[in-house]
Order: structure tokens, then C-alpha cells, then sequence
């Protein structure tokens, strides 16, 4: 019989994961050690990520080629009712929260996404800059070009934001951020402008008072102004 390979060491830590490990190096004293497996578990939770959001571009332009861009959209409202919109559900009207609950909500979404998050703010809203940690990232790798590019969008309308063209994954944002919550009686989570090309960035507007959102911003996705 082949003789064992692995070590108890070896096979505790295997089953311990890097969180954990980070834990007992601190408990330990060994801030060195715990930077090194906290960088470690960073760079795993990133390539995860990435392996995720192409999963998910590269489903949606199978449907996009099989079945249309209408299908398309069809899937990302069948996510929002059964996954987004319970999310949702907290018991709060989001357009009732304060902008910069809002604001930040958005932000610690688009940093754990592994983006770049520049914050301004007037009198009238709070403007989120982003160098996109998924939808933008794929734009930026080159993945809507080449013989195996992923689908862009070419039927403009509420779902592309009225643009001529908008990259696949993009599409939840509009779906799923603005036509739907508006279709339940809800403010949009924010008024996103996607990057429009490599190296661009995706721009958020979180109104601080949800009843002074731009007409055009209703009106580019589908809908009439609330009254």
C-alpha cells in the first residue's frame, strides 16, 4: 500500500480556511504571517470573482445567441424578483434612507467587488466614481472583443439605457438597479452612467432627496417621472 502523502499539519491546514488562519496567526503573534495569508485570501476571493462574473457574461450571451436579446433580459428580472428584490425587503424604503446611507451601501458593494471608489457631493446629490471590479473589469480585459467576445447589446432601449450598445453583463444594472425597483413602487438604488469603454469608469448619482431625481433619469430606462 502507497504510504500516506500528507501530513497531519498539512492536511489540518488544507481543511482550515484563510480567514481562520489569519485569526490563529494574530492569536499567535505573528503579524508578518497574517499580513501574508490575509494578502493570500484577498487574491483567492479575487480570482473567484473573476471566475463568477465570466461564468455569468458568458451565460447571458449564450442566451443573447440562442434566444435573443429580449431573452436577456427576461433572465435578469426573473433574478431580480427571486433574489434582488428580497434583498431588498429590509422593512425601509430605500429612497427614504439618507443619501449617505445610501451612498455608502453602494460603495461597500463596489470596493468588496474589487474596485476603486472616488466620492464627491453637491448640494443636490452624492456622485460615486468607479473603476468597476466586475462589469467594468470585463470591459477593460478586452472580453467584449475578439472571435470569443462576449455579447454586447445592440437593440436600444430601456435595458441599454437608450445607449446604441450596451456590454451584456452591464444589463443588470438598468434592470435590475432601476426599471425594476421603480416597477415596484420603489426608488431607483442609484442613477448609473457604465463605463463606455476600456479604462472608463462607472458613475453613480445618489440624489439625497429621491424626489428631485432628473426626469431623463426615468425616461432613459422606460418610465414616466413619478408625480
Amino acid at each position: 500500500m502507497a504510504e500516506k502523502v500528507l501530513s497531519d499539519l498539512e492536511k489540518a491546514k488544507m481543511a482550515t480556511p484563510l480567514w481562520e488562519q489569519v485569526k490563529q496567526a494574530i492569536d499567535a503573534g505573528d503579524s508578518d504571517a497574517a499580513k501574508e495569508i490575509l494578502d493570500k485570501t484577498v487574491a483567492q476571493w479575487a480570482s473567484l470573482k473573476d471566475y463568477s462574473i465570466n461564468w455569468i457574461a458568458s451565460l447571458l450571451t449564450f442566451v443573447a445567441e440562442e434566444l435573443g436579446e429580449d431573452a436577456v433580459e427576461r433572465a435578469l428580472r426573473k433574478t431580480g424578483d427571486e433574489f434582488v428584490r428580497p434583498r431588498r425587503s429590509t422593512g425601509n424604503d430605500w429612497g427614504n434612507l439618507p443619501a449617505a446611507q445610501r451612498a455608502k451601501v453602494i460603495a461597500r458593494s463596489m470596493l468588496a467587488n474589487m474596485g476603486d471608489v472616488e466620492v464627491s457631493e453637491d448640494e443636490e446629490k452624492i456622485t460615486l466614481s468607479f473603476r468597476c471590479g466586475s462589469g467594468g473589469k470585463l470591459i477593460d480585459d478586452g472580453r467584449y472583443e475578439g472571435d470569443d467576445a462576449y455579447w454586447t447589446l445592440r437593440e436600444a432601449g430601456p435595458r441599454t439605457f437608450m445607449r446604441e450598445s450596451l456590454p451584456v453583463y452591464c444589463a443588470h444594472c438598468s434592470i435590475n438597479n432601476e426599471i425594476q425597483p421603480i416597477e415596484w413602487g420603489d426608488a431607483p438604488t442609484s442613477i448609473e452612467y457604465p463605463s463606455e469603454g476600456q479604462g472608463g469608469r462607472c458613475t453613480h448619482f445618489v440624489y439625497k432627496d429621491v424626489a428631485y431625481t432628473p426626469d431623463d433619469a426615468y425616461r432613459r430606462v422606460g418610465k414616466e417621472p413619478p408625480e
